[in-house]
């Protein structure tokens, strides 16, 4: 209990800063604030990680919609990407394309991305600044807890109670196919020298920006990002229960689980308390558990693990947990009497480096760092819009 205030008081002190210190205190900063401890604090002490992230996600990722958009029709006056945008390089850097534009430049030096190295909010520098720390600490976790587009797909998700279509069967072809989709986008990339999945697959032009429709190709192209957005962020999570675009089509959460090795954290199966119930493999929402998973005594999900929490919070037996990737080599090197845990300090501290509390302060921690601005922005965007339409209704 001690631990889990402690965490939530140090939760208070993040929040505070990021939401409100830096920002204009106002009641929706606070408001804003109030929903994130909140959040935290159900999180920590009902152990139910992944219904109150999924809560987070999905407010998150709709104050963020009505944010941009709000912002493109601030500086733009619509949601199209216009000429003069383009030529002075004013798109906001996307961390989607953020492996599909390492290459090129790593070939070419050229950016074949038309955002600008510094000096802007979303600034090609700034991005991958937030990406690379991303990588050294929670890994492909960034998808489950700081990315913004992901929310939609939790939200979608989560309508109805009943998995119409069962992806269990199929999840390792879905990894499979994920990958190759990744190959694809970076050799078209350095072929044509320009974002191939922006261009032409990305399902979130629809409630962000996208291209004018001035010929033939670009028409289809909007068709296509529709089609997408409606299939795979609307329909498909609704039947299946499971992030679909984020499993088949996002190049970033592709290159995140290749990189997933070098983040501290990991997910870890107890393979002695495991019975083979399967409940784990069947929540997965990013297909990282599959009947081979369990059957062959992995230990530990597929490469695909956005650390969401799910597993844990299902798992009857308590045999999922979250581990240090170097506490095996830790405790190799130490032994096993280095702490008695009879000791109440010894006990307070090994309760304070718990890697399920560490790994959720520090996940956490992002969702509020890359939230604050954009979804306080959304508040103040959607009650004025709110206010307005009364007040138009009212003449």
């Amino acid at each position: 209990m001690a631990v889990k205030v402690l965490l939530s008081a140090l939760m208070a002190f993040v929040i505070y800063f990021f939401t409100i210190s830096l920002r204009s205190a106002d009641i929706i900063t606070f408001v804003y604030a109030g929903f994130l401890l909140y959040i935290f604090i159900s999180m920590i002490f009902t152990g139910n990680i992944n219904k109150y992230r999924r809560i987070f996600q999905f407010v998150f990722a709709v104050l963020f919609t009505i944010s941009f958009i709000g912002n493109l029709y601030d500086e733009r006056g619509s949601m199209a990407i216009t000429q003069n945008a383009l030529f002075e390089s004013e798109i906001p850097f996307c961390h989607l394309v953020i492996p599909v534009s390492i290459i090129p430049y790593a070939l070419t030096k050229t950016i074949i991305f038309p955002a600008r190295i510094t000096g802007h909010y979303a600034a090609i520098v700034s991005m991958l600044v937030i990406w690379l720390t991303a990588v050294l600490t929670i890994g492909r976790g960034w998808c489950s807890w700081a990315c913004f587009y992901g929310g939609l797909e939790d939200g979608f998700s989560g309508i109805g109670k009943k998995q119409r279509i069962k992806l269990l069967p199929k999840s390792k072809e879905i990894r499979y196919f994920h990958f190759a989709f990744l190959a694809f986008l970076v050799l078209m990339g350095i072929a044509f020298m320009s974002s191939i999945f922006c261009e032409w697959f990305c399902p979130f032009k629809l409630i962000t920006e996208f291209t004018p429709i001035v010929d033939i190709p670009s028409l289809i192209a909007t068709f296509v990002f529709m089609s997408v957005f409606i299939i795979f962020i609307v329909i498909l999570p609704i039947l299946t229960k499971k992030r679909t675009q984020c499993s088949l089509l996002c190049p970033f959460g592709a290159m995140q689980s290749l990189l997933d090795p070098v983040s501290i954290y990991r997910v870890a199966i107890d393979t002695d308390k495991c019975t083979s119930c399967m409940q784990c493999a069947s929540v997965c929402p990013f297909n990282a558990i599959d009947i081979d998973t369990i059957t062959q005594k992995k230990g530990r999900p597929e490469i695909t693990c956005a650390k969401c929490g799910a597993c844990m919070d299902v798992c009857p037996q308590k045999a999922i947990s979250m581990e240090f990737s170097f506490s095996k080599a830790l405790a190799k090197k130490c032994g096993s009497n280095v702490l008695n845990p009879d000791n109440k300090v010894q006990k307070f501290f090994i309760d304070l480096l718990n890697p399920k509390y560490v790994f959720m302060f520090s996940a956490f921690t992002f969702g509020v760092v890359i939230s604050s601005m954009l979804s306080t922005d959304g508040m103040r965007r959607l009650i004025s819009g709110i206010l307005n339409a009364l007040q138009f209704g009212g003449n």
